[in-house]
């Protein structure tokens, strides 16, 4: 089982993550704060200014991040005046104009979400996760959230005839087919690229508490363990919860000091696991520049 730690930092991740060397994540998942959003709680960017605001972060995400890595923003557009203001589409046409590949976008469900009455929409009971890479060639663990074939499989994979017993090409002559053979003996499968997973009831201290059963979806797919994780806009903690749980090492960023308490108090648990070993922090600094480690001080305060 690696080793794992966890630094909690409150500043600017613009300027924070310049403390740390190229490459050094392998993952990043954030969900930044949303246009005009909880004014009381964030620092409020009109929909318009949010793509030169979040673009902002590139350099340092860009370098921060593993030639194989991933980047997984969680967001979504807002209704302004009635209609959809597409603010988050903008941003992402413009990260893929300098660099970034959008490789899939995942649909996050929100089974239990606020019931209500709006005149010309429905209920809002979804919201994106966007993969981005740097390179088409990326470090992915499928294996890791595979979910059983199901109980349908036992019955109709039992005796395959006719059209069933070999592949089956479309009848429009697409090109798609399907050979349900290759089905025959295996217990489990990919799921598809929607997560479903429920808003939490509590929001400790944080008015957009993130579920930790959806970072920890990404963390498994993307990383492995020992590997390094980064939130740099971490509000309650809950990517430190999911990769620490699943033993990685994770960096959490935050401009709010009232934030980064929360996350103190909700990752106390975890400290005596950390930071077992009896050790100065200069001895452990030591260790870790001869091992040719690079260890970023868990820290409450900017530097």
């Amino acid at each position: 089982m690696s080793e794992k730690s966890l630094n909690i930092i409150h500043g600017d991740a613009r300027e924070e993550l310049k403390a740390f060397p190229n490459g050094y994540f392998n993952l990043i998942i954030t969900s930044p704060p949303y246009a005009d959003a909880r004014r009381k709680h964030y620092d409020s960017i009109p929909p318009k200014e949010f793509p030169h605001f979040f673009l902002s972060f590139h350099d340092e995400l860009w370098r921060v991040l593993a030639d194989d890595g991933s980047f997984v923003i969680n967001i979504k557009d807002k209704v302004v005046d009635g209609v959809r203001n597409r603010y988050v589409w903008k941003t992402l046409l413009e990260l893929a104009e300098i660099g970034w590949l959008c490789i899939d976008d995942y649909l996050w469900l929100k089974p239990n979400a606020m019931p209500g009455y709006w005149a010309t929409r429905l209920r809002d009971e979804w919201e994106y996760c966007f993969h981005l890479t740097k390179n088409k060639k990326f470090a992915m663990y499928q294996d890791a959230i595979k979910k059983p074939l199901g109980e349908w499989a036992t019955k109709r994979l039992a005796n395959l005839n006719g059209k069933s017993a070999a592949r089956h090409n479309s009848e429009n002559d697409s090109g798609f087919g399907r050979d349900l053979r290759k089905w025959v003996g295996k217990e489990y499968v990919l799921p598809g690229n929607t997560i479903s997973v429920g808003l939490v009831g509590k929001n400790m201290g944080h008015p957009a508490v993130f579920p930790v059963w959806l970072p920890e979806f990404f963390i498994k797919l993307f990383t492995k363990e020992g590997d390094n994780v980064l939130d740099p806009f971490a509000g309650s903690g809950s990517t430190g919860v999911a990769a620490l749980e699943l033993h990685r090492n994770v960096t959490l960023i935050d401009t709010k000091a009232e934030y980064i308490q929360v996350m103190k108090e909700r990752l106390k648990i975890y400290q005596p696991k950390l930071f077992a070993i009896s050790e100065s922090k200069k001895k452990r600094a030591a260790a870790a520049k001869k091992a040719g480690e690079f260890k970023y001080p868990v820290s409450g305060k900017k530097k």
